[in-house]
C-alpha cells in the first residue's frame, strides 16, 4: 500500500507539473498572438486612421513625420482574461518607422509578456536614380556573382549594399547623348557599401555614401535614401492595377489566346482578371511547348491590364507572351520546376510594350525568379520588372534583355557569365509604376498606399 501510495503521489505530482507547463505554454502562445494582433491593429490605423496616417508621412502643426511617435493602450480581457497590449510607433523618417507591441497576460498566478517589433515603410514615389537595376529596401542589397552584367545609359543603385564577386564582370555605360550636369549615368551607387571582390568593373564611378567624397565625381554622390517607387496593386482606388483589370474586362478589352506546340488554337478567353486556378488552367491547356498570349486592346477609356490573385508559375515547357502588363499579388516564378506532371521542358517569357503611356512588364507584390529551367532561351522584356520583395536570377539564358528597368527590395544574380543586358528607359519605368500616364490634372500620391514590412522579430 505504501508503494502504491508513493507511486500515486508521484503520478499526481508529475501530472500536475505537466498540466502547469501545458497551461503556461498555451498562455505564452496566446500572449504572442495578442502581440501580433497589436501589430496588425497599428498597421491598420496607419492606413485608415487619418491622424496616424497624416503624421506617419507628413509634417503638420501638431506633428513632424521625421521623428513622430505615438502609443496607445488596449484592454483585451474580452478576448483573453487579464490581458492587454500597448502599441508604440516611432518614426525614423517620413513614412519610415518601427512598430512595437508589448502584450501581457496573467492567469492562475502566472504572468506572461511578449514584445514584437517590426520595421515598416511606405515607398516614396521617386525615380530610380536613373537606374535600370534598382534595390530600394533599407535592408536589401544587390549581389552579383559568376555573372556578366551590362547596363546601358544608366546606373546600378542599392539603398543598402552592392556586392560584386566571384569573377563577375559588370559594365555600366554612360549615355553620351545626355549632359553630365543634369543626369547621373555610368555609376554604381550604394547608400551603405559597394563591395567589389575578385571581379571586373567598368563604370564612371563605383561608390558608396560612406566614401562618397573620395570616390564619386563631384555632385554625383548617391542620395541618403531612395525607397522603392510606389505601385498600387490592389487598393480600393479605381487606378489600382486590380481595378484597372476588372474595368478592362467589363469593357471587353481583354483577349487571351492559347496555342499548342503545333501553333493550333486550344483556348481563348475574354478575361483580364484571374484567380490562380484560372490562370493555371490556361497554362495547362497549351501544354508542352505551347504558348499563352495576353493580347493588347484599348478603347480610350480602358486598356488591357492582366491581373492574377495569387502566384504565377511558368513550368513544364510553357511560353508566355505578354503584350502589355501582367500583375500579381503573389510571386512570379519562371522555370523553377522542370515538369508539369509528365510534361517537362524549358520555359520562356516575352514582354512587348504596346506603346506610349501604356504600362508593360511583370509586376509582383512578392518575389520574381528567373530560374534554371528558363535557361538556354531568349528572354526579352520591354517595360518594368517589379518585385515587392526579392528578385532572383539563376539561369544561363541564350540572351536576356530588359529595356526599361528591374526594381526589387533585394537582388541576387547568377548567370554563369552569360550576358544580362539592361537598357535604361525612364518612360517605361514611369508607365509601369503609374499604371499608365499621370491622370490629367492629377498627381501621384507622395507615398504608396501599401505599407511594407521590412523586418519582423519577437524580442522576448
Amino acid at each position: 500500500m505504501m508503494i502504491l501510495m508513493l507511486l500515486a503521489s508521484f503520478f499526481i505530482s508529475f501530472s500536475t507539473t505537466e498540466y502547469k507547463i501545458s497551461k503556461s505554454q498555451v498562455q505564452s502562445i496566446q500572449t504572442y498572438y495578442l502581440a501580433e494582433a497589436g501589430v496588425n491593429e497599428a498597421i491598420w490605423r496607419l492606413k485608415n486612421d487619418p491622424a496616424w496616417e497624416v503624421c506617419f508621412t507628413s509634417s503638420t502643426a501638431s506633428c513632424n513625420c521625421t521623428d513622430w511617435t505615438t502609443s496607445t493602450y488596449k484592454d483585451t480581457s474580452a478576448l483573453m482574461p487579464n490581458s492587454s497590449y500597448v502599441i508604440s510607433v516611432a518614426n525614423s523618417g517620413c513614412g519610415n518607422g518601427e512598430i512595437s507591441t508589448n502584450a501581457t497576460s496573467s492567469a492562475e498566478g502566472k504572468f506572461n509578456q511578449r514584445l514584437v517589433k517590426i520595421n515598416i515603410y511606405k515607398a516614396i514615389d521617386s525615380l530610380t536614380v536613373n537606374s535600370p537595376i534598382f534595390s530600394g529596401s533599407p535592408s536589401g542589397e544587390i549581389t552579383i556573382h559568376l555573372s556578366k552584367v551590362n547596363v546601358h545609359n544608366g546606373n546600378i543603385f542599392s539603398n543598402n549594399n552592392i556586392n560584386v564577386k566571384s569573377s563577375s564582370e559588370v559594365n555600366v555605360y554612360d549615355n553620351p547623348a545626355t549632359p553630365t550636369s543634369t543626369s547621373q549615368e555610368g555609376l554604381i551607387f550604394a547608400v551603405n557599401n559597394a563591395n567589389l571582390t575578385n571581379s571586373w568593373v567598368n563604370s564612371s564611378s563605383s561608390c558608396s555614401k560612406k566614401g562618397c567624397e573620395s570616390k564619386c565625381p563631384a555632385d554625383n554622390c548617391p542620395p541618403d535614401d531612395a525607397f522603392m517607387p510606389s505601385v498600387d496593386f490592389n487598393s480600393t482606388s479605381s487606378s489600382s492595377y486590380k481595378n484597372k483589370s476588372i474595368n478592362a474586362q467589363n469593357q471587353g478589352q481583354c483577349w487571351v489566346v492559347g496555342k499548342d506546340r503545333n501553333n493550333s488554337f486550344v483556348t481563348t478567353t475574354p478575361q483580364c482578371f484571374f484567380t490562380e486556378a484560372q490562370f493555371n488552367a490556361l497554362l495547362s491547356k497549351v501544354g508542352w511547348n505551347g504558348t499563352l498570349i495576353l493580347e493588347h486592346r484599348a478603347n480610350g477609356t480602358a486598356t488591357s491590364t492582366y491581373y492574377v490573385t495569387g502566384p504565377v508559375e511558368l513550368r513544364g515547357g510553357r511560353r508566355l507572351i505578354v503584350n502589355g502588363v501582367l500583375v500579381t499579388d503573389g510571386d512570379i516564378s519562371i522555370g523553377e520546376r522542370l515538369c508539369w506532371g509528365l510534361q517537362c521542358g524549358l520555359d520562356q517569357v516575352t514582354v512587348n510594350d504596346p506603346g506610349e503611356n501604356i504600362p508593360s512588364g511583370l509586376l509582383s507584390q512578392g518575389n520574381i525568379s528567373f530560374d534554371i529551367f528558363a535557361s538556354l532561351n531568349e528572354v526579352n522584356i520591354e517595360g518594368i520588372v517589379y518585385a515587392g520583395t526579392q528578385m532572383d536570377f539563376i539561369s544561363l539564358p541564350q540572351s536576356f534583355v530588359v529595356t526599361g528597368g528591374m526594381l526589387a527590395a533585394k537582388f541576387s544574380m547568377f548567370s554563369v557569365f552569360q550576358p544580362l543586358e539592361f537598357y535604361f528607359d525612364e518612360q517605361k519605368i514611369r508607365e509601369g509604376i503609374w499604371g499608365g500616364p499621370v491622370p490629367t490634372g492629377g498627381v501621384k500620391p507622395a507615398f504608396s498606399p501599401i505599407i511594407t514590412i521590412d523586418h519582423w522579430e519577437e524580442v522576448y
